[in-house]
Order: C-alpha cells, then structure tokens, then sequence
C-alpha cells in the first residue's frame, strides 16, 4: 500500500507535481472518514505550499488521481511496487505527456481541496493606546493584570459591534475549524515582545483540542509593560493590548479588515478611558484606534511614536495645558 504522507508530491528540479485525490480514492488506498479525509487535504496543501516556496520557480502540474491508470502503469513497472511515493512517479511520467494528462484530466475535471471556510488560522493583533502617564506610580500600575471583569467587556463590546455577527467559532481537529473566536490578552505589553508572544501562544492554541476556545488568554508576566526607574513624567507611553483571533481562514481575514478600517466610534473606547482615568492615567486625545498583526507591530509603532508629541514639551508645565487642548 501506498504510504500517505507526502505520497503524490514531487519535484524533478523543473516540475513540482501534485497529485489530487477524490474522498473515494482516498478511502479506498488509506480508509478514514470525511473528516480525516479533509485534515488529510489540509496537511498536503500545507506541504505543496512549503515545496512552492522551496522550488521557486518550478512549473506546477496538477495530476488528479486515476485507479484504473496508475495500475496498468505500476503492472508494466513492477519496481515501483515497493516505492513510497509510487503515485508521484506514474504522475511524473503522466505528466510528461500532454495528451496523456489531458484524458486523465478530462475524466476527473474536479478538483479537491479545502477551501478557507475550514482551514484554521490565528492571528495576534496588538490595540495600540497611547497614554499620558503624570507618575511612575500610573506607570506602574499599567503592568499589573488587566481585571479579568474588563477584558471580558472589552471583548464583549467588539463581539457585538465592530465584528458583529461575529459567526460562533467551532474545531474539527487541530488545523480546521468554522467561524472565529476573539481572545484579549489580560496583560498590556511593548510592541517589541508582540512577536516572541505570537510564536509561542498562537502555536499553542493550533495544537490544543478543545472544540471551543477560553474568552482570554494569560500573559506571563515577563512581558508586562517595561519601565525605567529613570523615566522622567509627565510621559507618553504606548500600550499594546494584544488581540487573538482564532478561526477558519476566511472569517480571520474578515476580522482584519473590520479591524483595519475600525473608526473611533466602532471601538469600546469609553471603557478604556474610565479604567485608565481609575489608575490616574489619559488616553491620548484623538488616539485608540491603532491596530496591527504580528510581524507589523514595530513598523506601525515607530510611526505612532513619530506622531505624538516630543518629551520635552510634556515636561514644560506651562506647555502641557496648551497641548492638551490644542489636539483635542
């Protein structure tokens, strides 16, 4: 028997062959159900995409599998028999002749593979809040945990509004799963750990089995917010509440773009304002509505930081009111 793995997945040096199954072909080689059979399809586009990126370049030829060809051709080539990707090899010779590949074509016009509304993705998006600390007692303060009561309004708020109707999040397996789930981290971190926290967060919820997700997830400690006990105050410092969205490929795609196009009035603003006022702390004025995917975060920071308002102003008494008032 064939092995499954990478089993009708080739590359020649000038070709990259693909071999597509049917849900019968595959039950009749490997056995398994629709579901196992769609995580199987998953994993290999997964792997055709990794070969793509290793073989730039390569002509991609798609073979759909044929029972009935691929025996008359392993008869006329017993040494084949005992070859673990024996399917790629009748493809490889399949796909030397055109005319040949054209009937198999004909015979089999659909393709089979996943589509987006199954394929599972994460992706961590940091909430920029720039904020005006008067003392390193507020700043302090920012780098203890977010209650628990907060992140949970806050994730209701863009539940029902900006992403509304956010579609129920629901997981097949480890790479597929329908609709989307929003997890607020309960920490405000610096834009430069929003990478090493993606790494290892994200792989950790590709890989756990619940059906449903948690409503946050936790931040360790070491990425609380960062400070200096030699900053000076008033400062301006900004605060990045990170984001996960959990979900089938399509609807993550969706939630960036609501979230890229997000206006002030979309987003649960007020409630930041009243908990940063309780720890004796401003939202910047007319700032809140940053976002960015890991990866992005330092670009879009450094432009944020170019924008705000220089130290130096914050620390002259006399300039202080005027400012405030002047970007109101």
């Amino acid at each position: 028997m064939a092995e499954k793995g990478d089993n009708g997945i080739y590359c020649d040096g000038q070709r990259l062959i693909y071999v597509t199954y049917s849900f019968e072909d595959y039950q009749t080689i490997w056995g398994g159900s629709l579901s196992d059979y769609k995580d199987f399809l998953l994993a290999r586009q997964r792997k055709f995409q990794q070969l793509q990126e290793e073989h730039f370049g390569a002509w991609i030829v798609l073979v759909p599998f044929d029972r009935k060809d691929f025996s008359s051709w392993l008869e006329e080539n017993p040494l084949y028999k005992q070859c673990s990707n024996q399917h790629a090899h009748w493809a490889l010779r399949v796909a030397s002749d055109p005319s040949h590949l054209e009937k198999i074509r004909k015979r089999h016009p659909l393709q089979n593979y996943i589509l987006k509304d199954e394929s599972l993705k994460a992706i961590l998006f940091a909430w920029f809040l720039p904020v005006i600390t008067p003392n390193a007692s507020s700043m302090r303060k920012l780098r203890e945990p977010i209650p628990q009561q907060l992140v949970n309004q806050i994730r209701q708020e863009l539940i029902t509004g900006l992403l509304a109707p956010l579609p129920q999040f629901q997981r097949y397996s480890t790479t597929r799963g329908t609709g989307v789930a929003l997890l607020p981290g309960d920490r405000f971190v610096h834009a430069d750990t929003i990478d090493q926290i993606s790494e290892h967060t994200i792989e950790s919820l590709l890989q756990t089995w619940d059906s449903c997700s948690p409503y946050y997830f936790s931040i360790s400690k070491q990425y609380s917010f960062p400070i200096c006990p030699h900053w000076h105050f008033p400062r301006v410092a900004v605060l990045c509440f990170p984001l996960i969205v959990l979900g089938c490929a399509f609807d993550c795609e969706t939630v960036t773009i609501r979230i890229s196009r997000a206006d002030s009035k979309d987003l649960p603003l007020h409630i930041w304002k009243n908990y940063f006022q309780y720890l004796n702390v401003s939202l910047y004025p007319g700032r809140g509505t940053d976002f960015a995917a890991a990866g992005f975060t330092k670009h879009i920071y450094n432009e944020i930081q170019r924008e705000l308002t220089s130290e130096a102003e914050l620390l002259e008494p006399s300039k202080y009111p005027a400012y405030l008032w002047r970007v109101k």
